[in-house]
């Protein structure tokens, strides 16, 4: 039988995450909310940079949230709620990235979704505007790989677990990512 405690770290997170699902999965609603507060600006962030839409995004992650509420009652503990969570929205992101691509390819990037400290650097904002938008160029799981690293800060284990990929496949997707972006944005100052 499989010990929780042997699943690579401790599943009863400090923060106590794993109540939090098992409250939810019995209708605490309460315990939802909390989650939500936890969560929802880092998923959201997530699917934005990944997607390129500040509404679509905002939609998925209200789908992440349904889908974490009706499956709370029945999660198994595998690893941390937050693989979880994002497993869920990579897949959801993905899925709609797919769907859209056979409509209309993501060409622009939405500016509203930049909110930079400090408006008035404007060349900043353009960097980040011209780093988001080559971001957006990477293949889908390098783009998923790198914004989990970078962004939310998840170890290589994590973001495997999320792509259902090996930490060996984790650390070639970044490599490529991280190779691909430079050439993106080699290219486009060459210009």
């Amino acid at each position: 039988m499989n010990d929780p405690a042997d699943c690579g770290g401790s599943l009863r997170e400090a923060d106590g995450e794993y109540e939090l699902i098992e409250a939810i999965g019995a209708g605490d609603i309460l315990a939802f909310e909390t989650l939500i507060k936890r969560y929802r600006d880092p998923v959201l962030n997530f699917i934005f940079k990944y997607m390129g839409d500040r509404f679509g995004a905002e939609d998925i992650a209200q789908e992440v949230f349904l889908r974490v509420y009706r499956a709370a009652s029945e999660y198994e503990p595998k690893g941390k709620v937050s693989t979880w969570i994002f497993k869920i929205a990579y897949n959801l992101s993905l899925n709609e990235v797919k769907r859209r691509s056979r409509f209309c390819p993501i060409t622009d990037i939405d500016e509203r979704g930049f909110e930079l400290a400090e408006a008035n650097h404007t060349g900043l904002r353009e960097l980040a505007e011209e780093v988001m938008d080559a971001v957006r160029h990477l293949p889908e799981k390098q783009r998923a790989a790198l914004l989990l690293r970078v962004n939310e800060g998840l170890s290589y284990a994590e973001i495997g677990n999320i792509l259902s990929a090996s930490i060996s496949s984790v650390e070639a997707l970044l490599f490529r990512a991280r190779g691909n972006l430079k050439k993106i944005l080699i290219g486009r100052s060459e210009e």
